[in-house]
């Protein structure tokens, strides 16, 4: 009997220990849960405000990437406007160059035509007579025209066509003196010769062409020099 009383009494104490392990198991589990609970609602928290900021700093990133393209647009249309207008101004520019110059072309045209056809035209019709003709010899200066003259002037001097004879020619002498100013003068023009030697246009260029077949002159940039060949 005592036996059996003390087995009923250890097996309710352990009994008794069971179920206060099983309640501290259950109190433990509880706050665990409410642990895990609380740092679920923590992270669930911090989660949401993440994303909210993310969200928030993409909205402003692509707000002011849409402002940079509307000012890149802005400026590249600013640009394409100051070419255009840059384009615009160069065409007048070139235009109105190209005009004047035009203009100047048929200024110089105008004037050369006249310089030159005029001068034949009026001594072909100022014909001398043949008994009053002047030799070449007597009545030429010696370079009584000189070239840096002509030169400084830019066209030639002032001369009495209407009045002025043609000589009679003598090939050889009028070849001589032509050859001789040339080379005093280094190198002359058209319009010196004929004005120091006193022959007229036509006159000058037979003897410049023949000078030049016979390899005694060159001409170059519409001047008439000495053949080196020739001096030497």
């Amino acid at each position: 009997m005592a036996l059996k009383n003390l087995w009923e009494q250890e097996r309710s104490q352990r009994l008794q220990i069971t179920a206060e392990r099983r309640q501290k198991v259950n109190q433990w589990k509880q706050l665990t849960q409410q642990e895990l609970q609380l740092q679920a609602d923590v992270l669930h928290q911090e989660l949401s405000s993440f994303v909210t900021s993310l969200h928030n700093d993409r909205n402003s990133q692509q707000q002011q990437f849409q402002q940079e393209i509307v000012e890149r647009q802005l400026e590249i249309l600013q640009i394409k406007t100051d070419v255009s207008q840059r384009q615009q101004e160069y065409r007048q520019q070139r235009a109105a160059k190209a005009q004047a110059l035009f203009q100047n072309l048929q200024n110089f045209r105008e004037i050369l035509h006249k310089s030159v056809w005029d001068d034949q035209t009026h001594e072909q019709a100022v014909s001398p007579t043949p008994a009053k003709e002047e030799k070449l010899v007597a009545t030429v200066p010696k370079w009584s025209i000189s070239r840096s003259a002509i030169k400084a002037t830019g066209f030639r001097p002032a001369v009495n066509t209407m009045t002025r004879k043609a000589p009679a020619l003598n090939a050889d002498n009028v070849k001589s003196k032509v050859q001789q100013y040339i080379q005093q003068a280094e190198g002359a023009t058209l319009i010196e010769i004929e004005e120091v030697i006193g022959l007229s246009r036509v006159q000058t260029i037979d003897i410049l062409r023949s000078l030049i077949k016979q390899g005694v002159l060159e001409q170059r940039d519409r001047q008439y020099f000495i053949r080196q060949q020739a001096i030497s």
